[in-house]
């Protein structure tokens, strides 16, 4: 944030233009700390209007960079031969840094950011049936998404848009007033949920009398028939509560809102889009036409009921008007791209969504492979559950624990008492899980490995975990009173990877905040695992205890492991302090 003030206010006193500030974190080879391309974009931009009076990006560079005097944040800026402005960061101004976020214990976040009201539309399973592995991503993206965006304050709707009304529910409450007919006062188990639904679907494609009566049955249910209602919530509850089990293993906080939430809303606004001019009959049906889009959307089918468009319509529509939100951000696979990008621009054709005033996001992703590099399915072709991931990465974890427990080499024995092996293989296994998926860019398709993911060496959450509880033992092995003292002084940073390792800490905001625009949570787990490898640089060439430099390097050690652990927080993720 300060490095873009500066630079803003030397592209105004070199140009009169007012243009994004574009500032990077430098790689390893370019030798400086930041880069920023302003000055090529700027002369792109403006080249055919003669770029007031500047020949090519390096002059314009050289005039802004003329205008950035030396001061307690910036050492130098130097020209790159492209244009390229390189900024290098006075080391006291990075120290001080260090030693408010090792004082505090927080990371000073001050993005000029307006506060808002965002909602985040993720996990969204269908009722009566199991999670899988493409909800793990949808769940997974949309916490962190969700973890982000209210570290930063804002006011965060986490909403669970269940598939929990339509067709399929006429076969399910049929297939139990059949199969239980008792069952409102002899409650039957039907916890089993995929195979309670198989065996309704079995029947509901071979018996045509069944196949009737479940479609009558939806008629009842969209009514509001009284019977059907009670069958209905009694099939949601206990598919829900399964649900919640997989949600607490998770750590996911989530607030249903259903499409049947949205069912009452659907006449009217059928009726406002045929007011408006927007719905039009086609073969019987109601179809909303949307320019620059190859499928219509369908407002209402030729019988009179209603699909996903209505329903994604009413949706848009109750959260930007209703709910009053600023921006809404749904998260699904890229298969769901051109539908989302249909309805978002239905909405604003129609008058609800008003960009730039609101914003309208699709956080797609790409599928989960199988190690063969096909989409990741049981041996029987089924789609993998959920829960059955959990209990592996579980067990796995737990049979690295007892291994290491096991090993006679020093460095290899756990610090954990076998009491805590069960809490501990669940914190590793879940992170495993969540991290490998987070640190994918998020629209490429990946293959999911329990070998790689709980892999203790390399980009993995097990390294990660590692090393935060080897900066916490350190911590520990210095003392309360040493780290209480080294606080009381000021931080110098002398050494190349101390610098390094500071400079890589205070990237967090800027990540951040592009993390937040991009929705690329790959982003801020490139920063954990580069700050994490600085780190072992830094403890490899640096002693820390009982050298000169203790009071400074205890410093970065703490502010080390508090930028990890918010890091850690916005992902999901549960570091242990012991291991």
């Amino acid at each position: 944030g300060v490095i873009k003030h500066n630079l803003l206010q030397a592209i105004q006193a070199a140009v009169p233009v007012t243009e994004p500030i574009i500032v990077t974190p430098a790689a390893a080879k370019f030798k400086t700390d930041f880069i920023s391309p302003i000055a090529l974009a700027i002369f792109n931009k403006y080249k055919k209007e003669g770029c007031f009076g500047f020949a090519n990006p390096q002059q314009l560079a050289q005039a802004i960079s003329s205008h950035i005097s030396q001061n307690e944040v910036i050492q130098s800026i130097e020209v790159a031969g492209n244009g390229f402005l390189n900024i290098h960061i006075q080391p006291e101004y990075l120290a001080s840094l260090i030693h408010n976020i090792s004082a505090s214990g927080k990371l000073q976040i001050n993005l000029n950011v307006e506060r808002q009201k965002i909602l985040v539309d993720f996990s969204s399973p269908n009722i009566a049936k199991e999670m899988h592995v493409g909800h793990l991503r949808s769940t997974i993206i949309g916490d962190a998404i969700c973890r982000c965006l209210e570290f930063l304050g804002h006011e965060v709707l986490r909403t669970n848009h269940l598939g929990d009304w339509g067709t399929q529910f006429g076969m399910l409450l049929t297939y139990l007033n059949d199969t239980y007919p008792d069952w409102e006062t002899n409650a039957p188990d039907i916890s089993d949920l995929e195979t309670f639904y198989k065996a309704a679907k079995q029947r509901f494609d071979q018996e045509p009398e069944f196949k009737e009566r479940s479609r009558l049955k939806v008629v009842d249910l969209q009514s509001g028939e009284e019977n059907a209602i009670k069958a209905w919530k009694y099939i949601y509850k206990v598919s829900r509560e399964y649900l919640q089990i997989i949600y607490d293993r998770l750590d996911i906080k989530i607030e249903d809102c259903g499409e049947s939430f949205y069912n009452p809303m659907l006449p009217g606004i059928t009726q406002e889009l045929v007011e408006k001019g927007f719905a039009v009959q086609s073969e019987g049906a109601l179809c909303f036409n949307v320019p620059g889009f190859e499928l219509p959307l369908m407002v209402q089918k030729s019988d009179g009921g209603y699909g996903y468009d209505s329903t994604d319509l009413a949706a848009a529509k109750y959260r930007l008007l209703d709910l009053g939100v600023k921006r809404a951000i749904y998260v699904t696979d890229m298969g769901q791209n051109p539908h989302f990008l249909t309805i978002f621009e239905a909405a604003k054709l129609i008058g609800w969504h008003r960009p730039p005033e609101t914003r309208m996001d699709h956080a797609g992703f790409g599928v989960v492979l199988g190690e063969d590099g096909k989409k990741f399915k049981t041996r029987s072709g089924e789609a993998v559950k959920l829960i059955t991931l959990l209990d592996e990465a579980h067990g796995r974890a737990k049979e690295q624990l007892l291994k290491r427990s096991n090993e006679p080499e020093i460095g290899q024995q756990t610090h954990l008492n076998p009491s805590d092996f069960e809490n501990a293989a669940e914190a590793i296994g879940v992170s495993a899980i969540k991290y490998y998926d987070l640190k994918q860019n998020r629209i490429s398709t990946y293959e999911f490995s329990f070998d790689r993911m709980l892999d203790p060496r390399g980009n993995t959450a097990v390294y990660l975990i590692y090393a935060y509880a080897r900066i916490c033992s350190i911590l520990d092995k210095a003392g309360q009173e040493a780290v209480a003292a080294a606080l009381a002084n000021p931080c110098i940073l002398m050494a190349p990877q101390e610098r390094a390792l500071a400079l890589w800490i205070c990237r967090f905001p800027d990540t951040l905040e592009t993390v937040i625009e991009e929705l690329s949570l790959n982003k801020l787990c490139d920063l954990i695992y580069e700050v994490t490898t600085k780190f072992s640089e830094f403890y490899s060439n640096c002693k820390v205890i009982g050298t000169p430099e203790q009071a400074s390097r205890l410093q970065l050690c703490l502010a080390t492991k508090f930028m990890l652990l918010e890091s850690f927080t916005l992902l999901g993720i549960k570091p242990l302090e012991r291991i």
